[in-house]
């Protein structure tokens, strides 16, 4: 029964996301056209192939947070203008504290800018190959709750990590905060306004055909999980 209720309850949550991202009209295509190339994959390109993965989530092909893919190495093709776009709606309809809506978000396609990123961040690899990093920062000046803030930043990311699945994308975040070095790093890279602090960045692009891809493993542990009291 419990195994029942779970499955119905995931399905529920899985394709209430999904239909949610889905629905982001575009609305940024104009800013990131110019960097983003002349790829024009449709961002309703083919789900991922999970079938050689091991461990993987017996819902992974519904897609969502089970859908989602790890790399650290990606293919040089371009993620395109469209499938930059549906990022950045998935990251703008998450929800935030108190609806502060305090996040930044820089798009970084640029490969000279991701070099410098890398000069403040120790544990950047991931750019060597990315066509694409976003960078998450939060305004300090209209967050009406500062103490929240990277709370809403992780978010972001999450929706941003759960979209590129939808879109047959591989992705893997890289925390900025709450090292003072790697916040400067990014910083001086990027050339953000001091009232802005990065929080974490996300890759995304193609998986490289011989690069180390994980899909989402199934943890779902019973024993952690407490109904109406521990």
């Amino acid at each position: 029964m419990k195994i029942q209720m779970r499955r119905f309850l995931i399905l529920t949550v899985v394709v209430s996301v999904s239909i949610g991202f889905a629905g982001c009209a575009p609305r940024t295509a104009d800013k990131v056209s110019e960097a983003a190339g002349s790829d024009t994959t449709s961002a309703a390109s083919a789900k991922n192939d999970y079938s050689a993965y091991e461990g993987v989530s017996e819902f992974a092909e519904m897609n969502g947070i089970f859908g989602r893919l790890t790399a650290r190495q990606f293919s040089n093709e371009s993620v395109s203008e469209e499938q930059i776009d549906m990022l950045l709606n998935a990251a703008f309809a998450s929800p935030t504290g108190g609806n502060q809506r305090s996040c930044e978000l820089m798009v970084v396609t640029d490969r000279s800018m991701m070099k410098k990123m890398q000069e403040g961040h120790p544990y950047s690899q991931p750019l060597d190959t990315a066509p694409l990093v976003i960078v998450i920062g939060v305004n300090e000046e209209t967050a009406k709750y500062p103490e929240i803030l990277t709370l809403d930043a992780g978010i972001a990311a999450m929706a941003i990590m759960v979209q590129a699945a939808e879109m047959g994308l591989v992705s893997v975040p890289m925390s900025i905060m709450p090292q003072a070095e790697r916040i400067q790093g990014i910083a001086n890279a990027i050339g953000h306004p001091g009232n802005v602090a990065g929080q974490i960045m996300v890759a995304v692009g193609h998986s490289a055909v011989d690069g180390d891809t994980h899909a989402s493993t199934d943890y779902f542990n019973e024993e952690q999980v407490h109904v109406n009291g521990w």
